[in-house]
């Protein structure tokens, strides 16, 4: 299939970065542990959070290492243990708990452009948070790096080998600056507001359903919930294209099979 030239991401491998290092990159994935450990399993029906867990692109973590921080902002007061020497080690540049990963990608986009970089959606860690950061990948000559900031000092943060801590993707510069909010007032919409009293009803109902459904597990001490749920969004109703999650493209390397 042919893809255009402003859809393609050109991930230009830094020297010093073998063939392997394609395989840090992997389209983002719907799964989380914590999602899967709820009951039920019941936060996959999140429709609108398993979207976003599977915008863009991942970049993998490719040693297991821990860090530390003093609760200071210099920068030896941020220490980090490696289980094995890597190239594409984390290390600490910036002091005040910042931990960095240089990747082994200078990345380009088309032009208008740019790429959105952050931790994975929905992916929490005790004691560290990812930085999101905007980049001109369109024009910029150099690679950027991925941080990560120690919000609890004395606390050892450990993460493993292949667990993703990037994600990009595609954002047009001209957006934002060319979109506005504009405050209306909701009668002035017939139309949206019989489709918002139709779906206030349905969530009422829903409302008594839920009842219902856990009342008789409770007592069937049955395990199938699903009558619980209000599958609307899921199914789309009302939409005339309805998607539940992205599909980023495959990441295509010449070097290997």
């Amino acid at each position: 299939m042919a893809v255009s030239a402003e859809n393609i991401i050109k991930a230009y491998r830094l020297p010093g970065a073998d063939v392997a290092t394609s395989e840090l990159l992997r389209r983002a994935r719907p799964g989380r542990d914590w999602m899967d450990r709820t009951a039920g399993q019941y936060a996959y029906r999140c429709i609108p959070m398993t979207a976003a867990n599977t915008m863009g692109w991942e970049y993998l973590n490719p040693v297991t290492c821990e860090v530390r921080w003093a609760g200071m902002t210099a920068q030896e007061d941020v220490q980090v243990w490696l289980e094995n020497g890597h190239r594409w080690r984390p290390r600490t540049h910036f002091g005040s708990g910042v931990v960095t990963w240089e990747l082994p990608f200078l990345f380009r986009t088309a032009p208008g452009y740019g790429l959105v970089v952050c931790g994975p959606a929905n992916c929490d860690k005790s004691g560290i948070v990812a930085l999101d950061g905007f980049i001109r990948t369109d024009w910029l000559p150099y690679p950027f790096t991925m941080n990560w900031r120690v919000t609890d000092a004395n606390v050892t943060v450990r993460f493993e080998a292949g667990e993703p801590i990037a994600r990009i993707y595609p954002y047009p510069l001209g957006l934002l600056e060319e979109t506005v909010i504009k405050i209306a007032e909701f009668e002035d919409d017939p139309e949206l507001v019989s489709a918002f009293q139709a779906w206030t009803e349905r969530r009422r109902q829903n409302a008594q359903n839920h009842k219902q459904a856990q009342a008789e597990a409770s007592l069937d001490n049955a395990s199938d919930s699903s009558g619980i749920w209000n599958k609307a969004y899921a199914r789309g109703e009302g939409a005339q294209q309805h998607q539940t999650v992205f599909k980023p493209g495959p990441i295509r390397d010449p070097k290997k099979p």
